[in-house]
């Protein structure tokens, strides 16, 4: 979706929407043999875990400061272990998004903000990389965080730095918008399925 132009803030020029079509159904995502390893922790074959590092099983569910480490691995090749601390939830208004162009179902939706703290714990450079946290609502149903092109004062910075190297950190914004009737129920880092995914409740 795009802007409107004459609403448009001068430098706010080309912010854009993506609004993500597709949504993943927890129930749908499992299997018995995650069922019977919902404690498992992901480590990708021949990985070493870096010293002093100890992985967070699978399925832990936290509170907002409390941190979580897991292997992530992009790609075929880059595995690093990473430190995510969700910070806050914050709940947004839909006129935080006066100057995009939304179709009605997005108009009707509620904003959250989910600030957190990454740390590249190695041993590899984890520049540009999106994190694999989803939104999990009251229906059982995760979606990604919501696209913006441009400055979005309200959450900034959706993605770790270009060069994200071994003891680098970032503080990071993500956008979620929840469908009206649906309630925010937790924030998933979810590298493996969704029975290993580690939850924060806001």
């Amino acid at each position: 979706m795009r802007s409107t132009p004459a609403a448009a803030p001068r430098r706010a020029v080309a912010i854009a929407i993506a609004v993500v079509l597709a949504l993943v159904v927890l129930g749908g995502c499992s299997s018995s043999k995650d069922d019977k390893k919902s404690d498992a922790v992901a480590v990708p074959k021949g990985f070493n875990l870096p010293a002093g590092v100890t992985l967070t099983k699978g399925g832990t569910k936290l509170t907002e400061d409390k941190p979580a480490s897991v292997v992530y691995q992009v790609g075929t090749k880059a595995a690093s272990a990473i430190t995510v601390t969700v910070k806050a939830v914050r709940k947004g208004t839909i006129k935080d998004f006066r100057f995009f162009s939304l179709d009605a179902a997005t108009k009707s939706s509620t904003p959250f903000y989910v600030d957190l703290a990454v740390k590249n714990e190695g041993p590899a450079g984890l520049g540009g990389a999106a994190l694999p946290m989803f939104a999990h609502d009251s229906t059982d149903t995760i979606f990604p965080p919501n696209e913006l092109v441009g400055t979005f004062k309200p959450c900034r910075n959706p993605t770790v730095p270009a060069s994200f190297l071994p003891g680098a950190t970032a503080q990071l914004c993500l956008v979620f918008l929840v469908p009206k009737g649906k309630a925010l129920q937790s924030v998933d880092l979810q590298t493996g399925s969704a029975k290993t995914a580690i939850s924060w409740s806001p």
